[in-house]
């Protein structure tokens, strides 16, 4: 998978639909620490097994340390894929 478009839009529906976030809130500026996320550790590894599920990305620990938007997250990814 190549498309930067096309991972971006996975990566949100994953992150919301983990988070159970409404898709229409969730963009690459939303962070994870926020109101609309308020993500904690166990919901960023169920992330990462999901994106890797869906997207064939590994997403380590070490990865999840440093990103704080959704944004970072699809870069990470879309970097690797």
């Amino acid at each position: 998978m190549s498309d930067t478009q096309e991972i971006r839009g996975r990566v949100q529906r994953i992150v919301a639909d983990r988070l159970r976030a409404d898709p229409d809130a969730v963009d690459p500026e939303t962070p994870f620490g926020g109101e609309t996320l308020d993500a904690e550790s166990l919901d960023m590894v169920e992330i990462a097994e999901a994106i890797e599920a869906d997207v064939g990305v590994h997403v380590p620990d070490e990865a999840l340390e440093t990103v704080s938007t959704v944004g970072d997250l699809t870069d990470y990814v879309a970097d690797r894929a």
